[in-house]
């Protein structure tokens, strides 16, 4: 078989063929953003020469109040005991009460976490649906760039916001759950109302001309542990099938991130025609390997992901060397994309070891990678 490009290899994992050897992905690198920290360069570079790319387009959408989001939202910071974090405080006005959102946020680039949530209570449901919604006018511009931006080094993939998570995440996984018992009518009017959203846009998207891979996250904060299979089935599968229909029948295809352990709901994405999931991690974080999922969908569905980020963090290239291996062949012809769980440069100050792991997983995925082409 002849050497594909980036382009090429991408888009048959996409299509339901087999590529000439696994594709390899460092997730996160994108020419239109840098790196957290400046020794992460080197690796983005390297990233860009030599990965299978897929880059990252949109255009404007705002799930809850479309184009009015900024006329209807305002945000304040203030200070906290500490210098190093801040309070910023959102305010949504609905016309039947305010719903305010507290985030601590780091001064220093580092992870923050919600205090609170803007949905404390199941009547702010209420609030949520009274706000108006005007969708924004639908642009090409960002797609027809990142199109010409990645070349045939790789792929533009689309961005879709998704509708249980971005309900989700105006709550919380603790009264999400709750709520699916006591107050799951409003949950589903919730979320009936954003797939319609997300549907017009992508419906949008389409007719103006976007055409190759639409992707989301999201559906990891509806799997066990958090939320029983048959949640799954209503808050997830049922919404998005008509979505994953409708880019299928246009001749696109469907790209999904879902963290977890995917035993239980790895036939499901199957089911709903996921093109390609990621990450599918391996145990102990995930609870299932590489060659087991395979096992299970079999050409159906591409796979994407299985090196744990922690393990570039923590490991070295004696550690990593036989679990890049072992990926690349259980991916080895079928529809796999290698690729870490997570972003390369998520933690915000990294130590010298893992721009040394970074660099030779790069360098060591190709190679091997390189070696299987049939």
């Amino acid at each position: 078989m002849r050497r594909m490009t980036g382009r090429e290899r991408l888009e048959a994992i996409f299509q339901g063929r087999i590529p000439d050897r696994p594709a390899v992905k460092l997730w996160g690198c994108d020419n239109a953003r840098r790196p957290r920290h400046p020794a992460y360069e080197p690796i983005h570079d390297l990233g860009l020469r030599t990965t299978d790319l897929i880059f990252s387009a949109q255009s404007p959408f705002s799930l809850y109040a479309g184009r009015r989001a900024l006329e209807l939202t305002h945000s304040s910071r203030r200070p906290t005991a500490s210098p190093e974090w801040a309070e910023q405080v959102t305010v949504m006005h609905t016309p039947l009460g305010d719903l305010e959102e507290v985030f601590l946020a780091s001064t220093g680039n580092r992870p923050g976490y919600h205090k609170t949530y803007y949905l404390k209570e199941p009547n702010d449901l209420r609030k949520l649906l009274s706000l108006p919604y005007e969708p924004f006018a639908f642009s090409l511009d960002n797609w027809q760039r990142r199109q010409a931006d990645v070349g045939g080094n790789g792929i533009a993939m689309f961005g879709l916001d998704h509708a249980m998570y971005g309900l989700q995440r105006l709550i919380g996984s603790e009264n999400f759950a709750l709520w699916s018992w006591d107050a799951e009518d409003l949950l589903l009017q919730v979320m009936h109302r954003f797939a319609e959203r997300i549907l017009a846009h992508t419906q949008a998207a389409l007719a103006a001309g976007v055409r190759g891979v639409f992707g989301w996250v999201g559906p990891e904060l509806c799997i066990p542990p958090l939320m029983s299979p048959a949640l799954f089935d209503r808050y997830v599968a049922a919404l998005d099938k008509p979505l994953i229909d409708l880019i299928h029948n246009a001749g696109s295809r469907v790209w999904v991130h879902c963290h977890g352990r995917m035993t239980p709901v790895l036939e499901r994405f199957v089911a709903m025609g996921v093109d390609v999931l990621n990450p599918i991690e391996p145990p102990p974080m995930g609870d299932i390997t590489l060659e087991q999922a395979f096992a299970r969908v079999g050409n159906r569905m591409g796979l994407e992901g299985n090196l744990e980020t922690h393990d570039v963090m923590m490991g070295t290239p004696e550690i990593l060397r036989p679990k890049i291996t072992a990926a690349l062949e259980a991916g080895r012809g079928r529809r796999f994309i290698l690729c870490p769980c997570s972003g390369y440069d998520e933690n915000v100050d990294p130590k010298p070891h893992e721009i040394l792991n970074w660099r030779f997983f790069l360098e060591e995925s190709v190679r091997q990678a390189e070696s299987l082409r049939g």
